[in-house]
Formats: structure tokens, C-alpha cells, sequence
């Protein structure tokens, strides 16, 4: 499934049970969140290839609920 939103391109990634929202394109990188791409400049949180934020996400799958609970945390105070 394939989407315009905000001149980039959405696509949908599956990682085990779930299934994950991805914008971007192979000239401006790949992010989990859409406005990583707002104006010109890309956000530095972009990741360069659509294969580094797969494998980002595995890991986070993988990782378990405590340990996304922990950097959670770590956001929020």
C-alpha cells in the first residue's frame, strides 16, 4: 500500500506481528514519522536506507515491552 501524505511517499512495513507506517524515498532516507520531511532539509533523525529502518524496527520488536517502556521513561522526564 502506497500513499502520497505531505510529498512523501508512505509505505507499510511489516515486523512480526506488527505493522508500521514509513515515509520517505531513496534520495531524502526513510523515517517512521512523516513530519521528518517538513521544508527542504530532511530531519536528522532520517535513517538512509529503507533496510537500517527495518532492521531499527526489528530491534525494537525483539527488544520486549521493557525495554520500550524504559526509553519511554527516559522521553518523558
Amino acid at each position: 500500500m502506497n500513499a502520497v501524505e505531505a510529498g512523501t511517499r508512505r509505505m507499510w512495513l511489516r515486523v512480526g506481528a506488527g505493522v508500521y507506517p514509513v515515509y520517505g524515498d531513496d534520495l531524502r532516507g526513510w523515517s517512521p514519522e512523516p513530519h521528518d520531511f517538513v521544508g527542504l532539509a530532511a530531519s536528522p533523525f532520517v535513517y538512509a536506507s529503507l533496510d537500517e529502518l527495518f532492521f531499527a524496527l526489528v530491534n525494537l520488536t525483539v527488544s520486549g515491552g521493557e525495554a520500550r517502556r524504559r526509553a519511554t521513561r527516559q522521553l518523558t522526564h
